[in-house]
């Protein structure tokens, strides 16, 4: 399995691994995440094997820090370890910087509490760690993870900020939670 920056012949098979992975709470609109990508605010990063798209890494480098945005395998693949080679490269490509996520507050009446303490054991497996920093918007309560070193409340929120741009930064609600 190699890992590529994505080219144009497989957004549409991003877009259906992006579509399978990700609640619609939790999505942008896909025309949004390609023009982020386009535009080089974001990077993605495609897991191939045989020239069919297994996964993908979308990540907003600023400052010091990277912002995984999005990290999305297979159904077909999961658990066989392309994720985790997915975040490999990312700490390859940017050596010394912070990386941050965000990912679903483990809530004992979500629907979907297994998988969402499956991600949180998935990325402490692979080095990050919780930064006691949780914020609400309109994709609900999340909790930061990071890797390579702790950024402060404000660092996070200017890394929303930029990467969401201002207007949407404001639409989103995004808040430090209590």
């Amino acid at each position: 399995m190699k890992m590529v920056s994505i080219d144009k012949g497989q957004w549409r098979e991003v877009r259906e691994i992006y579509l399978e992975a990700f609640p619609k709470s939790e999505r942008k609109p896909f025309p949004v995440l390609r023009h982020s990508v386009k535009s080089g605010k974001a990077q993605l990063l495609t897991a191939l094997e045989d020239g069919v798209v297994q996964g993908f890494v979308v990540v907003i480098p600023y400052q010091d820090m990277v912002m995984v945005d999005y990290l999305a395998v297979s159904g077909n693949i999961r658990s066989r370890g392309t994720g985790s080679r997915l975040m490999q490269a990312v700490r390859s490509r940017f050596p010394g910087k912070k990386l941050v996520l965000l990912i679903e507050r483990p809530d004992e009446r979500a629907g979907n509490r297994e998988q969402r303490l499956a991600r949180r054991r998935f990325y402490l497996k692979n080095g990050f760690t919780p930064s006691g920093i949780f914020i609400t918007g309109f994709s609900g309560d999340m909790e930061i993870l990071n890797y390579g070193g702790k950024v402060s409340p404000q660092a996070y929120m200017g890394l929303q900020r930029y990467a969401l741009g201002g207007l949407m930064f404001w639409l989103s609600g995004i808040r430090q939670a209590a």
